[in-house]
């Protein structure tokens, strides 16, 4: 018989299983539903924010293009070095860890194994090491920590143009120079490598190959010759040397064309280590400083009295012998003359003779002749930070202040802008706009932007410029102020200057100077414009014993780096083109399959129209080595096609054209 308690507890005992149940029931429905609204509603976010944890972005940047010179030379280019990367969330001994990769890379243990010690999935330790490093690193065998290639910036020739090539920082952005304005070009695109971890916490990354494809900006041919840039940067720090000198610049110009084929400043850094200089030494002197000209100026004076027809051949101007008095300063001259044409003024460079000449021009036609050379805005030359210069109105010009700009004192100008208003001299009254960039190539060195020569305006009629040159021609012969700049056989047209510097507190310094001197050669045929500009000299400080002897140097160096000779009288000859030769047209290349194949029988395959990047490829994996001429697709070899394969391969390289 059934105790109605027990009926009771039973009762009670189902009815707590079936509350169970139903609650059982509505978290799982609860559950469902959470799911369903998870799936169809949060799906897009909940993958992102997974991704998020299980996946690691890491930037790479780019590799920078080449930077050619006009020759071929390769005067910036980046290789690949190692950069040592590290997982913490996979180093159970950061401590341990830390301490052995920070031996072996010369680091800070304290700094290392506290980037270790943390729940990061990527750091960075060292980036760019050397190969002796990364081996050391290599040998350890860290759990955790592993390398990346990645490209650096390396100039061959150290300080050779670094003030015109600049530098590349670390992020692979262009900080100076060319490298600066050309970053958009040199550049190219950036990528990202994804990196993701498994369920035991390793990291798997998803693409290899981005490790080592990096992607490769454009390349630039550039106007400047390195051979001439050598010897222009060596002849200009020897005579800063011997002259005890502050600073000095020199740039070799074609006049024709306004290509600039060398151009040089002192005191030089090495790009390579550029962290090491101050940031006065990465400055290119020759576009961004200014100075007051001398007596270069009073070509320019002597340019707009021709040209304005206001002073005519063989008219005398009383030069009061030495000392002429104007707005209560007086005016003096090195050496005391009495009448003199303007040919004789600019010979023995009198500032009398000059002032009078720039007062018959009168303020207003000679500030217009003075900007038609282009001084008091910039030249367009395709480098960062030119400066303008100075030159004031002339409504503000008071008597005293024509006469000193007509010598050269009171306005300031850049070294470019002088060598190119002398280039128009030199190219018939015909003013260029200067430039060192000749050429952009693509990936595959096919022309993309060829920079050909372009006019600027006409300064001088070309009798005037005729003129003018046998003027500058006389400054260089007996009598003249730089009677001893000679460079036989040539004839050369120039002119010196020697300028006082300007004293911090005001007024002119009785100790300071600066020395220059710039012409043309031969003088009727000109090839090239020289100017050198040497910055407070100790020993010595006329333009013609100061800067003339570096200018003789300099001009014989340029025209034997052109091959211009002297076949006697009549007009010299040389390779003073100015334009880049597209290459021919290119057979199409064999592929990399027959290549290999001739390769495994030991026959010298055919690597015309392939880039070099491909054949090295091939060269290093079957142990040649490959001496190299030129720049963009093989155009001939040696040994030739179907002969024994030799353990050095020879190849000639040429740019293709466009269409090509």
């Amino acid at each position: 018989m059934i105790h109605r308690g027990d009926l009771k507890n039973r009762r009670w005992i189902r009815i707590r299983l079936q509350a169970v149940g139903v609650f059982f029931v509505l978290v799982c429905l609860v559950l469902w539903g959470r799911a369903a609204y998870l799936q169809l509603f949060e799906h897009d976010h909940l993958t992102s924010l997974a991704g998020r944890e299980l996946m690691k972005r890491i930037k790479m940047h780019p590799r920078r293009g080449i930077i050619f010179d006009r020759n071929q030379d390769e005067l910036a280019v980046s290789v690949d070095t190692d950069s040592v990367f590290a997982c913490p969330v996979r180093i159970k001994t950061p401590k341990a860890t830390g301490r052995a990769l920070a031996g072996a890379l010369q680091l800070s243990k304290a700094r290392v194994v506290k980037a270790l010690s943390g729940e990061k999935r990527f750091v960075w330790i060292a980036r760019r090491i050397s190969p002796q490093k990364a081996a050391k690193v290599k040998s350890l065998n860290l759990k955790g920590v592993g390398i990346l290639k990645e490209p650096k910036r390396i100039y061959p020739f150290t300080s050779l143009a670094s003030h015109v090539l600049g530098f590349a920082g670390d992020e692979a952005k262009g900080l100076e120079g060319l490298e600066k304005s050309y970053d958009k070009v040199l550049r190219g695109q950036g990528h990202t490598i994804i990196s993701q971890r498994d369920a035991l916490g390793r990291t798997i990354h998803l693409t290899q190959e981005a490790f080592t494809m990096l992607p490769e900006g454009d390349h630039l041919v550039l106007t400047l010759d390195k051979g001439l840039q050598y010897q222009v940067e060596k002849i200009l720090a020897e005579t800063i040397e011997q002259r005890k000198a502050k600073s000095g610049q020199a740039i070799v110009v074609v006049p024709q064309t306004g290509e600039i084929l060398a151009m040089a400043s002192w005191p030089t850094f090495n790009p390579n280590v550029f962290g090491r200089y101050s940031r006065s030494q990465y400055r290119n002197r020759l576009v961004e400083d200014v100075f007051e000209p001398g007596s270069t100026f009073k070509l320019f004076v002597a340019a707009g009295a021709l040209q304005s027809g206001k002073v005519l051949d063989g008219q005398l101007i009383d030069c009061e012998e030495g000392k002429w008095k104007v707005g209560g300063k007086v005016i003096h001259d090195t050496h005391p003359h009495g009448e003199l044409d303007l040919a004789g003024i600019v010979k023995v460079s009198s500032n009398i003779g000059i002032a009078k000449v720039g007062f018959i021009v009168g303020a207003e036609a000679l500030s217009e002749s003075i900007k038609s050379f282009g001084f008091a805005q910039r030249t367009g030359v395709d480098l960062p930070g030119e400066s303008s210069g100075i030159l004031r109105s002339y409504k503000s010009w008071r008597p005293v202040d024509l006469a000193n700009i007509c010598f050269g004192q009171g306005v300031a100008i850049t070294t470019i802008q002088l060598a190119q208003a002398v280039a128009a001299i030199a190219n018939g009254g015909v003013l260029m706009k200067p430039y060192v960039v000749k050429a952009e190539l693509d990936h595959d060195m096919r022309i993309k932007r060829e920079v050909n020569p372009q006019v600027v305006r006409r300064v001088l009629s070309e009798g005037v410029a005729r003129r003018l040159t046998k003027i500058m021609m006389a400054v260089t012969e007996e009598g003249g102020t730089a009677q001893r700049v000679r460079v036989e056989p040539f004839d050369v047209a120039g002119k010196t200057g020697t300028a006082q510097k300007v004293k911090p507190g005001g007024g002119y310094s009785h100790r300071d100077y600066i020395a220059s001197f710039v012409g043309f050669l031969p003088a009727l045929d000109p090839q090239v414009v020289v100017c050198v500009v040497i910055d407070t000299p100790k020993k010595g400080y006329y333009g013609s014993t100061v800067a003339g002897p570096a200018f003789v140097k300099i001009a014989r160096a340029a025209l034997n780096s052109l091959g211009v000779t002297w076949p006697g009288p009549g007009k010299a000859t040389g390779k003073n083109s100015g334009v880049l030769t597209k290459a021919n047209q290119f057979t199409e290349p064999v592929s990399k399959e027959e290549l290999e194949k001739s390769l495994g029988v030991g026959v010298t395959p055919d690597f015309r129209g392939h880039t070099l990047r491909s054949v090295l490829a091939l060269a290093a994996e079957n142990g040649i080595k490959v001496k190299v001429g030129g720049w963009g697709r093989v155009v001939s070899q040696y040994p030739q096609v179907g002969d024994p394969v030799a353990t050095e391969l020879e190849l000639t390289l040429k740019p293709v054209g466009e269409g090509a």
